[in-house]
């Protein structure tokens, strides 16, 4: 099941976000970076982006919530393009349509709002941008990006909403 997510979600988001970061990029990032990283420290930003539009929060069947998604007007250009800021799903789930709602609901959003297209930003390391793909993702823009001391390659996909 999707559903907004609430103010009290904020901790579970956060502790999701960092699991899924350390699963995902364990051999892309540098794994002192990944180690760093902190749950209670992205508690906050959560909180904060919580107040300031949708996050949707995907949940297991005993009502956990196990992945969350949000996007909203697109942070590097004006108009009419939305972007997708976060997808995040805990390994055990991937692989069962449970992202691709995630995603969709995220991009029904997006059209609400107005907006005509949603740009995603993800690692071109990642073999979750296949998933992107899938969705008519085209690539529109590569960057060297850097994280942990290491220069890794951004890919950014434009979707058509």
């Amino acid at each position: 099941m999707i559903r907004a997510a609430v103010l009290e979600d904020a901790a579970v988001i956060a502790r999701i976000h960092v699991a899924s970061w350390r699963e995902t990029y364990r051999e892309i990032i540098p794994e002192a970076y990944l180690d760093q990283l902190s749950a209670e420290n992205r508690e906050a930003g959560w909180r904060k982006s919580l107040t300031e539009g949708p996050v949707f929060v995907a949940l297991d069947q005993t009502n956990e919530v196990i992945g969350f998604a949000n996007g909203g007007p697109s942070r590097g250009s004006k108009g009419t393009e939305g972007e997708l800021y976060a997808l995040y799903l805990l390994k055990t789930h991937q692989g069962q349509g449970t992202g691709k709602r995630l995603f969709e609901h995220v991009l029904e959003d997006l059209r609400q709002q107005g907006f005509s297209s949603c740009l995603v930003h993800v690692l071109a390391d990642n073999p979750s941008r296949f998933f992107y793909e899938r969705f008519g993702g085209r690539l529109v823009f590569e960057q060297r990006i850097e994280r942990g001391g290491k220069q890794l390659m951004e890919y950014t996909y434009r979707i058509m909403l």
